[in-house]
């Protein structure tokens, strides 16, 4: 937020580091893993613009997260599609974004449709691009939107 990029990722490293050293118990933060932080400095990217290296992280962190972190996965996708839309990917973007509409249909997360109203405003200008028109008409199926 305040555009210190390189304070940022060293102390994205640092939190790396220390996690890579601490001891594992499985119960006091076992969310608090690499893909959390990865994910964590990919938001960073978007904020700064850095939409490829935002894609790249947010693709990596959703490839590490475990399969049990299903609301969290549609988060990350619903992300990593608005990254991809921010590097002019519109057709990927639809395509990610589609996945993360049925883990929010599935789920009923209000995070994963907050995300997803980000991307879909995100798309609305490229409505006729292959796939996008596609994602806004699921997203309808799932969100009551105002008369």
């Amino acid at each position: 937020m305040l555009g210190e990029a390189s304070e940022t990722h060293k102390a994205y490293d640092t939190g790396l580091t220390l996690l890579a050293r601490a001891d594992s118990d499985g119960v006091w933060g076992s969310w608090l893993d690499s893909a959390y932080v990865n994910t964590a400095r990919a938001r960073s990217l978007a904020a700064l613009g850095n939409y490829e290296r935002a894609a790249a992280g947010f693709d990596n962190a959703i490839a590490m997260l475990p399969s049990a972190y299903r609301r969290d996965r549609g988060v990350y996708l619903a992300r990593a599609a608005r990254a991809h839309a921010g590097t002019g990917n519109n057709v990927l973007a639809a395509r990610i974004g589609t996945q993360a509409v049925g883990i929010a249909a599935e789920t009923g997360s209000a995070r994963i449709i907050q995300q997803l109203d980000r991307l879909d405003q995100a798309l609305a200008p490229a409505a006729s691009e292959d796939g996008v028109a596609e994602f806004r008409a699921s997203l309808d199926h799932i969100v009551l939107h105002p008369a």
